[in-house]
């Protein structure tokens, strides 16, 4: 079962890190690399990345086409900082993953959620076309 790990950054994370020593904050940036190297090993990572959070653009669509904005929004107070794409057991085995890193000690810093397979599309009367 695929699960999409997304971690956020707001200002909870980012008062979190301010608040850390500079050992802390080394040790809190391992945990990413340790969580992808167990993952390789167990088998469980189908892909992982970090996301540039001051380069993120917002996308509309324009009568002429894609409008690209500025993001974060200044009504925004959250961005997506970085992903794994887990293949795991189950809900639980996602939720021991996201757990573990440091976004996880504040309100939105992790999120998880189970990726849509066809046959849950087609159970919502959606199915594609041959």
């Amino acid at each position: 079962m695929k699960y999409l790990v997304l971690i956020h950054a707001n200002p909870a994370v980012g008062e979190l890190f301010a608040r850390m020593s500079d050992a802390e904050r080394q040790a809190a940036y391992q945990t990413y690399w340790d969580v992808v190297s167990e993952l390789e090993t167990s088998g469980e990572l189908v892909d992982s990345k970090a996301l540039d959070t001051a380069e993120q653009r917002l996308v509309r669509r324009g009568p002429d086409g894609p409008v690209l904005t500025d993001a974060p929004l200044p009504e925004l107070t959250e961005v997506v900082s970085g992903y794994y794409l887990v293949d795991v057991a189950d809900e639980s085995r996602a939720a021991e993953i996201a757990a573990r890193f440091p976004e996880a000690a504040v309100d939105g810093g992790v999120r998880i959620a189970r990726v849509w397979t066809e046959a849950d599309f087609a159970d919502t009367g959606a199915s594609r076309e041959a």
